[in-house]
């Protein structure tokens, strides 16, 4: 009996290794971070997540550099390039998880325009309204623009209706009225649940 407990845990401690090791990204590769479950991130999970599946509230494209990667996305201080180990460190230091997902097949033809076409949307600010314009980027929308000219990603009717009850929530209607506005319900836009459930992509692993 001993002998067949260390044949088992020989063979399975090779996996769960495997597991548990941590995906590095490579250029071209969405990095798309868990969402929390209350504030701005809870409301977009009430809204957008998916019934058994992760959710997240952003999504960054990693790029290669000379120097390292860095990773081109849109968040509260404008679209950005960010260092790659930054970037997982900020989502460390909120205990979040960060997903890798790897565009497969045609679509990865597409990386080498997309990527030069991030970098020139860079420098512009963040767009809390959510409503999509050509001077401010949020972070899914910055993804998609990035990637439009390959018809990668498409823009949907965007919905603010918690999932469970068929209401908008209380916490977009006062955040839009704090903004002057109606909440835009069913204007165009993204999401990063409905990009991660995209068929061109394919989840890796986590990078932290």
């Amino acid at each position: 009996m001993p002998s067949l407990l260390l044949f088992l845990v020989m063979l399975v401690a090779p996996v769960l290794s495997a597991q548990a090791a941590p995906v590095q990204p490579q250029n071209g590769d969405l990095l798309f971070v868990t969402a929390a479950r209350t504030g701005l991130s809870g409301a977009i999970h009430d809204a957008t997540g998916k019934q058994g599946a992760a959710s997240y509230d952003h999504v960054a494209l990693v790029a290669h550099e000379e120097e390292g990667e860095v990773v081109l996305h849109a968040d509260e201080k404008g679209s950005r390039a960010q260092d790659l180990d930054s970037f997982l460190a900020d989502a460390r230091a909120k205990h979040r998880q960060v997903i890798v997902y790897r565009l497969k097949g045609e679509a990865r033809t597409a990386i080498p325009a997309a990527i030069a076409r991030a970098r020139t949307l860079l420098g512009k600010p963040y767009n809390f309204t959510y409503v999509q314009d050509e001077g401010s980027y949020y972070c899914s929308d910055f993804i998609e623009r990035a990637f439009r000219a390959q018809h990668v990603f498409a823009t949907q009717p965007m919905n603010f209706k918690n999932l469970q009850t068929g209401e908008i929530s209380s916490y977009w209607v006062d955040f839009y009225k704090s903004k002057g506005m109606e909440v835009p319900q069913g204007a165009p836009g993204t999401n990063p649940n409905d990009m991660s459930a995209s068929p061109v992509l394919e989840r890796i692993g986590s990078a932290l």
